[in-house]
């Protein structure tokens, strides 16, 4: 059975960082192919920078070199909005194989408060990429805030895992400096050079005259 990443997320744009995150979930974790879902409707964004058309070709460019990753655009074809145990729901009906859905160490201090949270820790296995400033303790107390019992079943603490089989797994980021898409964003905005964009995503950037118009926006804060 194919091992699966799953990588949601706005990708409002698409760095560096979800790229190595990828990266090191698929090597660690065995992973066959890690698609990219990008959010079409995300419900806890009032809206993006990027259009999803948009967002969908800066990932395009991204992956151009990564083979074992390619992009879903079945939050497209789903109604709004994007909730993620719908699309766990459709993707089951869609592939065959053992599903690991990555998440930030920031979101599963909040995983408790998503839409249907239980019903999502039976349809998949999480990979959980540590942030700055989360420590151990502090994932520890959001696993008991979960119902059944998470048990850490490795010396390290680095796994923990329930009776009913679901999982989760905690990899240390390999990055030296946390990164998001509202970093770059306020870097484009102050017209800074980033090297946290792949060249290609740069280069759609200012191709498509989005440059200026993302200096024009508000913005808030997403990865």
């Amino acid at each position: 059975m194919e091992r699966i990443g799953l990588f949601g997320g706005t990708f409002d744009p698409v760095h560096v960082g979800h790229l190595a995150i990828a990266e090191q979930a698929a090597e660690e974790l065995r992973l066959d192919q890690v698609l990219f879902i990008p959010a079409a409707d995300p419900p806890h964004k009032r809206r993006t920078w990027a259009s999803y058309g948009q967002r969908v070709a800066m990932l395009e460019a991204a992956l151009v070199d990564h083979s074992r990753f390619s992009i879903s655009l079945i939050e497209a074809e789903l109604p709004a909005p994007s909730y993620t145990v719908d699309t766990l729901l459709e993707l089951r009906k869609r592939l065959a194989g053992q599903f690991y859905f990555l998440i930030g160490a920031d979101s599963l201090l909040d995983i408790h408060l998503w839409h249907r949270f239980q019903d999502l820790l039976k349809l998949t296995k999480f990979i959980v990429i540590s942030r700055p400033g989360i420590p151990l303790a502090a994932m520890r107390q959001a696993m008991e805030r979960l119902p059944g019992s998470f048990l850490p079943n490795d010396a390290e603490q680095m796994r923990w895992q329930r009776a009913d089989g679901t999982k989760f797994v905690l990899l240390v980021n390999q990055l030296q400096e946390d990164v998001s898409s509202s970093m770059i964003r306020e870097q484009i905005r102050q017209g800074e050079k980033t090297e946290l964009l792949d060249r290609r995503v740069m280069g759609y950037i200012e191709r498509e005259g989005a440059l200026s118009n993302f200096r024009e926006i508000n913005h808030q804060g997403d990865e």
